[in-house]
Parts: C-alpha cells; structure tokens; sequence
C-alpha cells in the first residue's frame, strides 16, 4: 500500500504532521476526521528514485515530451501522467523537475506556468507552444509538434559536433604530440650540443629555448593557458562577447556558411512549428531567434520581429538584415503571398538539413588533407631543428678530411 503525509490540526488547534501507510487517499481522510483530525493536506509519499543523478539534457526533455503526449492522447489525465513520468524517469534531476510541475499542476497552475518555473531545464519553444496548445485545447498534438522541433534541432547539433570531432582530436594529439617532444626529446638534443659547443642555426636555437621555457616554467605556461580559456568562455557567455565571437564564425571562410545554413535551419523549423500550434506571428519569430543558434542572424530575426510590428512584410526585414540566404528570402515572400508560411518553411527547413550534411562533408573533405599537412610541417620543423645541426657537424667533419 502506498505511503501517505498528511498535515492536520487536533481539536486544541495543535498542527499535527505523520506519515502512514493506507489503502488510498480518500479513505485515509475518513479516517483522519474520525479521529477528530482537521485535515489540511495529505500527499503521497515517494519512493526514493533509483534514476542516475545527472544533468538534463535535450534528449531528455524530447523523451518526457514524447510520452506525455502518449499518455495524454490514452485518455489519462494530465495530472495523473506528470505523476506517472516522475516515477519512471531514468534521470533523478530530470524526476525532480516534474515532480514539481505536477505538484504546481495540482495546485490549478497551467502546464506551461509550471514548466516555466525551470527555465533551465524545459527550452523555450517547448513552453511556448505548450501555452499556445493549452489555449487552443490541442495539448497533444503541439507536444508532438514540439519534441518533433527540438529532434530537429538535437539533429543539427550534432552534425555540427560531428563535424568538429576530427579537427579537434587531430589538433589535440598535434599539441600533445610536439610537447612531449619539446620536453622529453629536446633537451636531450640540447645537452648534446652544449657539450660539443656547436654552432647552432636559429631555428636550433629557437627550438630549445621553447623547450626550456616549458621544462622550466610549463605550469606558467599552464596557468596562462588556462586563464586564457576561462576569460575567452567568460566573454562568449556576454551579450557583447557572444555577438562578437559570433560574428567572427560568420566569415570564417566554409564554416561561415555551415553556420548560416544550421541557423536558418533551426529559424524556420522552430517558427514553422509555432505557428502551426497557433503562436502569433511576432511572438513565434522571438521565440524562434533564442534557438537560431548564431547571436547576429538571431540579432537580425528580432530586430524583423519588433518591425513587423510596425506592419512591415517579413521577407523585407529578413533581407534588410543581409545574414540570411537568399533562398529564406525568396521562400518567406511566396509564403506570404500564398498564406502558406509554415507549409513552406517547413521545406526550407528541410532543404538546409540537407545542405547541412553536405556542408559538413565538403568542409570535411577539405580539411583533412591541410590537418594532415599541418600536422607533417610542424612535426617535420621540429625533426629537422633538432637533427640540422649533426647534419650539418657532419658535413663540416668530410670538408675537413
């Protein structure tokens, strides 16, 4: 049998709190008043969660999402299946957060007021059209449109991560690769060429002086290196920091033009979803610009929102703005002429998915061959800094004979 908590007040108006197994709520409340107990509260008690204690991610949220609608579209109440996920959930954070909304839900609060109060656990577009689903009374078909949304965007970060995989591990093992040498290798050159009072050329001597600067002083090197990345994330998570660094990714020659069709892919999947849940205009494309993924084309995506206000045409500002392809502004135009704006962002969305991937292997193919290279001219300037100088002994010693 389940346990219950209850709070209550004896006939002194003493408040009285216990916990006590019984058979079910109603009838403990019988049997709470024929002890002359005034109930004010009785809450099942929960069973400690077994679930992994970690972050909540994205893939999280959809899978919640995804089987709310289930259990809604089944006919169960929204209360009961908001209890019924806070007790299968896998994620004990994740557990937690809807134990909560559950409860804010009990207590007459709307879904998306509840799942408002998480702000950092529930995305903004799946609030939003939770709202707009609440209103309109198709809850479960905006869930569906909503976890399909987030999907999409789950799908376009990890192609993007996917893509940066290769180059970071190559440069990883590059700079781990030169260290050890530069530490390890290095000096053992260098005590060698001390002792023979060798003449060195300069980039010998370029080469040991690195080397001895990270032997000697490598935890400085360390700590500014360090410093560096904790004051370079600091400033991408400001407004004028993220602006700044976000620009730059925009004229990086290739990657400037993943970035662009990722976040135009993300804009017109997420505005298409909210306005086919019935979320204005205006409204959808402020939400949508939170989730763009590039701080200038989101810039841009609300700078058009406040003009629409003024009754301006949204291709007009999405062209005005000059960060969006051509093709979102030619798309957005026939959209509005025809009054078929999520139908055809749809499709434009799809279209940059699949630019997306072949992007992303373009800029691979193109990559690979320079890390190789790279990786073979700094390895190889290494090797001939160190040996130069005996193949250069060595010439000096047949002249001589």
């Amino acid at each position: 049998m389940p346990t219950f908590e209850y709070t209550a007040r004896n006939t002194t108006g003493r408040l009285v709190t216990d916990a006590i197994t019984y058979s079910d709520e109603v009838a403990l409340r019988q049997y709470l008043r024929s002890n002359n107990l005034y109930v004010i509260e009785v809450r099942e008690k929960r069973q400690k969660r077994t679930g992994t204690r970690r972050g909540v991610g994205l893939a999280d949220i959809i899978l919640f999402t995804r089987h709310l609608r289930t259990m809604l579209n089944a006919g169960m109440p929204l209360l009961n299946a908001l209890e019924a996920l806070a007790e299968q959930s896998g994620n004990a954070r994740l557990s937690e957060v809807i134990d909560s909304v559950a409860r804010a839900v009990a207590t007459g609060k709307s879904l998306a007021t509840a799942m408002n109060q998480h702000p950092t656990v529930f995305p903004e577009l799946l609030i939003t059209m939770t709202h707009a689903g609440e209103e309109s009374g198709r809850l479960p078909d905006t869930l569906q449109e909503a976890s399909r949304q987030l999907e999409l965007q789950m799908e376009i970060r990890q192609k993007l991560i996917s893509a940066m995989m290769y180059p970071a591990f190559t440069l990883f093992a590059t700079v781990l690769t030169v260290t050890a040498m530069l530490v390890f290798i290095v000096p053992v050159f260098a005590n060698i060429y001390r002792e023979l009072k060798a003449p060195l050329p300069a980039i010998t001597q370029l080469l040991i002086r690195i080397s001895d600067i990270l032997v000697h002083q490598g935890w400085i090197v360390l700590l500014f290196v360090i410093a560096g990345l904790a004051a370079l994330r600091r400033y991408y998570k400001t407004p004028e920091g993220r602006l700044h660094i976000d620009e730059i990714k925009l004229k990086i020659p290739m990657v400037g033009n993943l970035v662009r069709k990722s976040s135009s892919a993300n804009l017109t999947s997420s505005l298409a979803g909210l306005l086919d849940s019935g979320v204005p205009l205006i409204q959808a494309l402020q939400t949508s610009s939170r989730v763009c993924g590039n701080e200038v084309m989101a810039e841009s995506a609300r700078a058009a929102a406040h003009n629409l206000a003024l009754g301006r045409r949204l291709s007009s500002e999405l062209e005005r703005g000059g960060h969006f392809p051509p093709m979102v502004v030619r798309m957005v135009a026939m959209a509005e002429e025809v009054g078929a704006m999520p139908e055809v962002l749809r499709q434009v969305a799809a279209g940059y998915i699949e630019e997306v991937e072949y992007a992303i292997r373009r800029v691979m193919t193109i990559i690979e061959p320079i890390m190789v290279l790279s990786v073979g001219a700094i390895v190889g300037f290494v090797l001939v800094a160190m040996y130069y100088p005996i193949f250069n002994m060595g010439n000096v010693f047949l002249s001589g004979a």
